[in-house]
């Protein structure tokens, strides 16, 4: 795992900066392979570096369009004005110094999915891959704001995290840290739909052929590549940008039982096409023990900072550890081409605090908010309060279902998505065309009305493999047909999409959650160990923000607790592990 922690100091500095906080660094996890002190600062890594001048990437993934790149190409990139690091495909952070005690520069990705947070204090300054290792190196407490907002989604925006001062930096940021101080600054503009919209055909036209060139040149450079593929639609256009002649013998991997739509599809179209089908059968394995599960979810609740879902991630972690961890080639970013908060949205709105506050209502706070009644009402009250008016600074004036776009990349993708995703980009090749900067550019340019109900995906689809096109996804929806607007299409997407509010009505009405893949029953093991050994919630109860007699019914067994509500608990044990050490 790359981990890596500057720090920069100037003479009026506190004392206890001016060398390597070992609670701080303890958080970087993996033993540390790099350390250097000066009178300005000091560097730890988890990556061996050279004494004075170094490169070192953050992340495994270092592809532009066509090629790898090595630390030489970034370094170049980052003593520059930094303008070629948009052709980098996200994930991707990188940090520099061209001389021992010479400034340090870091960057991320323009989309800010590999996540980095910085921190600027009296005299000193510092920037890292671990929001946790800022917070203790500074002793900062909780921010309220930023705890109430995971209380609310489950997920961070903007640049919150739940650690007083401590910050993600915006996407495509390059931070240099000298004497004492950090200068931010945006080597790129977020991509934003400007001026008319393209022609639906030409957009399609363009984005097929950059799908298609980005496999193309990776799955020939990395003829080892795993194709993760499901029944969806953002996998199955990944399959269709490969040329037939490199399909055979590819490797694809799907996760599930055997009559799993996801396995069931995958296995079709592998057959089809000479590919090397690899299932991980979830049902093969025993689950871990209560004791193991809760491991797990501290392990998960570190690797996402405490500022994401480890009841989502600690169950991938039991599976990945046995699977192959090189080139992964994952759909990921078909949503902002397809529209994901479009559902029951009026077309042709302007953004307001009304359209907001109901897509909060409805869609962001529905499915990981914290259940009310583990929380001190007088926080839970502010944490509503304060979220919903941080969302409303958010969302773009203009065009309602444009802005809903840019919060949804800007946020959503960049926060929630980011967070799980760079727990995942430290350990392999994460690979994801959709994340190539002009296939974003051309899915935020069409017009909203030709991306509902996912008219551009089936149209890029067919103009890929209009063969693939024409089998059925899992939801039973076929690519090819959604690519027109006959009637028959109009018909089965509006059953399609009608079944959606009916269940979203259905859990506003009900309070329910919808927990990630998996979560659920990991929460179940956790509480379950919770309960056999209750010293190990201890630290709860000191904790403001948790009503205590709510706990006490938890781990007596009196109620139970959703999985978005056990998420939050192990997050905050992780934070009181923190402040003991």
């Amino acid at each position: 795992m790359s981990a890596f922690l500057a720090v920069s100091i100037a003479p009026n500095a506190a004392e206890r900066l001016r060398h390597p906080v070992e609670a701080a660094v303890a958080c970087l996890g993996d033993a540390v392979a790099f350390r250097d002190e000066a009178e300005d600062g000091w560097v730890v890594s988890t990556e061996p570096l050279g004494p004075g001048a170094f490169t070192v990437s953050l992340s495994k993934l270092l592809r532009t369009r066509d090629a790898d790149l090595s630390t030489t190409d970034v370094a170049a990139l980052l003593t520059g004005p930094g303008s070629g690091l948009v052709d980098l495909l996200p994930p991707f952070a990188a940090a520099h110094r061209a001389r021992a005690g010479g400034p340090i520069t870091v960057a991320n990705d323009w989309l800010g999915f590999r996540q980095l947070y910085w921190w600027r204090g009296d005299g000193a300054a510092a920037v890292s891959t671990s929001a946790r290792a800022l917070a203790v190196l500074t002793g900062a407490g909780l921010d309220h704001a930023g705890l109430g907002t995971q209380v609310m989604i489950g997920w961070q925006i903007a640049d919150q995290t739940i650690y007083s001062g401590v910050h993600a930096c915006p996407p495509a940021t390059l931070a240099t840290l000298a004497g004492g101080a950090l200068e931010l600054r945006q080597y790129a503009a977020d991509v934003s739909q400007a001026g008319p919209a393209p022609k639906l055909e030409d957009a399609v036209a363009e984005m097929a052929d950059i799908l298609a060139r980005w496999q193309t040149a990776y799955v020939e450079a990395h003829p080892e590549s795993v194709l993760q593929l499901t029944g969806g639609h953002d996998s199955r256009i990944l399959l269709g940008a490969t040329p037939e002649k490199l399909r055979t013998g590819m490797r694809a991997l799907t996760l599930g039982s055997d009559t799993s739509p996801d396995v069931v599809i995958a296995a079709r179209l592998a057959k089809r096409y000479g590919m090397r089908h690899e299932v991980y059968r979830l049902d093969e394995h025993a689950p871990p023990s209560p004791a193991a599960a809760h491991g797990l979810a501290l392990e998960a609740a570190k690797a996402l900072e405490t500022l994401g879902s480890p009841m989502a991630l600690a169950p991938l972690l039991s599976v990945e550890e046995h699977l192959d961890q090189g080139h992964r080639l994952s759909g990921l970013g078909g949503e902002v081409a397809r529209g994901f908060y479009y559902a029951g949205q009026p077309v042709g709105a302007q953004t307001s605090p009304a359209l907001v506050e109901r897509l909060a209502r409805w869609r962001l706070f529905s499915n990981e908010s914290v259940d009310a009644a583990a929380l001190d009402k007088d926080f839970h009250a502010a944490a509503s309060a304060h979220t919903h008016a941080t969302l409303k600074t958010l969302f773009p004036a203009g065009d309602w279902l444009r802005a809903t776009d840019h919060f949804y990349l800007y946020h959503r993708m960049h926060r929630w998505s980011g967070a799980h995703g760079t727990a995942a980009a430290v350990r392999r090749h994460f690979v994801n065309p959709m994340f190539d900067r002009r296939f974003i550019e051309l899915s935020l340019g069409v017009a909203p009305a030709d991306k509902r109900d996912s008219l551009l995906l089936g149209r890029i689809m067919s103009r890929l493999d209009a063969e693939l096109a024409r089998i059925p996804l899992d939801t039973g929806l076929v690519p090819a047909r959604l690519g027109t607007r006959s009637m028959a299409t109009r018909v089965t997407v509006a059953t399609a999409t009608a079944r959606k509010v009916a269940g979203k009505v259905r859990q506003r009405l009900t309070d329910a959650r919808r927990p990630q893949l998996g979560a659920a029953e990991f929460s179940d093991l956790v509480l379950e160990h919770w309960r056999a050994d209750k010293s190990v919630c201890a630290p709860l109860f000191d904790l403001p923000m948790v009503d205590r007699t709510w706990l006490d019914g938890l781990l007596s067994g009196a109620h139970g607790a959703p999985a978005t509500t056990v998420t939050f608990l192990v997050n905050l044990l992780v934070v009181a592990e923190q402040h003991k050490a």
